[in-house]
């Protein structure tokens, strides 16, 4: 495996030294990250797919026109964006407008504290104080900086609240939607 590293890093370095072109340069014409020569010197083990896409624009550099040929057997795709949301932009929003495709168990499915702040309209700090005083249930630890709810105990939570604000789970109407006569 280290021979074909070898090779690999001494063909980016031929072409580098041939053409003059800077490893930030290369790195982001050949793959779109400028950081990729770095990183590889850092000890950044590349897949095999961007290690062909780093030896086809070597082998589909032109020098003349200072640019690299699209190999015929992959056109290059212009990337779709899907439409926002009325007022969202594409990186914001509850988890739960973006599901995901993949089947979960729905037993153990987790949500994220936006979710949870969303759907109670709390902030995020209101959460974790209840959680804090014992008022919410705890969160699980995913991952050294995440944590999530299970959604079960979520819900389970809210209908308790429910439960409790409305007199032992029994249903009653608004004031608001009661006539005058029917006020207590």
């Amino acid at each position: 495996m280290e021979t074909l590293e070898r090779y690999f890093n001494a063909r980016i370095a031929a072409f580098l030294k041939s053409t003059g072109m800077s490893p930030t340069t290369f790195g982001m014409r050949a793959v779109g990250d400028p950081n990729l020569m770095r990183q590889i010197a850092e000890g950044r083990s590349l897949s095999l797919r961007m290690a062909d896409r780093v030896l086809a624009f070597i082998d589909g550099y032109d020098a003349d026109s200072d640019v690299a040929r699209t190999p015929p057997h992959r056109p290059r795709q212009r990337r779709r964006w899907p439409k926002a949301a009325a007022g969202r932009t594409r990186g914001g929003g509850a988890m739960a407008d973006r599901p995901s495709k993949r089947r979960t168990d729905e037993s153990i499915r987790f949500i994220r504290a936006s979710e949870i702040a969303a759907r109670l309209g709390v902030a995020r700090s209101t959460i974790y104080g209840w959680v804090e005083v014992g008022r919410f249930p705890p969160p699980i630890h995913l991952g050294p900086r995440v944590v999530g709810w299970i959604r079960s105990e979520f819900d389970a939570w809210v209908h308790n609240r429910i439960a409790e604000t409305r007199g032992g789970g029994r249903s009653v109407v608004p004031m608001t939607l009661q006539g005058e006569e029917n006020r207590r």
